[in-house]
């Protein structure tokens, strides 16, 4: 017996981590980022699969929306899948994983095994003849879309239907265009004349103030009616 192994602290999942990314090539580095706009973006995973089960049978941890329910946890609680939607209704199970051969650091897996998981540990019976394994673009269809959303989800303002919108939006995408100018030239506006008020504060952000802008008074200084008791 060795007795040198008796006893040692078990590695945390952190220091396997740690351990399994120390020793990486710059190739393996730059296989996790992807390039918007110029700039490097890391992302966990590029091209994964999505397989779809369809026709499955009600048995097992499919024999009911409950259980089906439950057999969406079980498979979410695995690290190689991505995500996972159990249609008990439809008779179809949805799996996003990321396979063997996938270029990433994460934990992997393989359709045999989700599909023994199904039939064995689950007791689902599925149909080998309506299986679809397909690639499955992780950056693009689910990691860009949470932060670069589509068009379609633009909706008309309350009241005016999508037709009517359609042709108004140009016409409202310039009065805001219009007045975002005109915001920025009044706030340029009181800056100086702010600053012309405070020849220090100007001074000390290097800043020069022309004389005619000194004697310059702002529309607020022209002053109000107050009608008191």
């Amino acid at each position: 017996m060795d007795k040198s192994s008796k006893g040692a602290p078990q590695k945390s999942a952190y220091q396997e981590d740690l351990q399994a990314t120390a020793n990486l090539t710059d190739e393996q580095i730059k296989a996790q980022f992807v390039m918007e706009d110029g700039n490097p973006i890391r992302v966990p995973y590029k091209m994964v699969r999505q397989v779809v089960f369809e026709n499955v049978k009600h048995t097992g941890e499919f024999m009911d929306a409950e259980h089906a329910a439950r057999l969406q946890y079980r498979l979410m609680l695995k690290d190689a899948v991505l995500k996972a939607r159990v249609h008990y209704i439809r008779n179809k199970i949805l799996v996003i994983y990321n396979p063997l051969d996938a270029d990433n650091l994460k934990e992997k897996t393989s359709l045999e095994e989700i599909k023994a998981f199904l039939k064995v540990e689950s007791n689902v019976e599925i149909d080998e003849n309506a299986i679809r394994d397909e690639p499955y673009d992780y950056y693009t269809n689910f990691y860009k879309y949470a932060f670069s959303p589509p068009a379609i989800r633009e909706h008309p303002p309350y009241g005016y239907e999508l037709k009517e919108w359609k042709k108004m939006k140009p016409q409202w995408d310039r009065k805001v265009e219009e007045y975002s100018k005109k915001k920025k030239i009044k706030q340029e506006e009181f800056k100086r004349a702010y600053l012309a008020d405070h020849p220090d504060l100007a001074k000390s952000m290097g800043i020069e103030i022309k004389p005619e802008e000194k004697n310059k008074k702002r529309k607020s200084e022209k002053g109000f009616w107050f009608h008191g008791v």
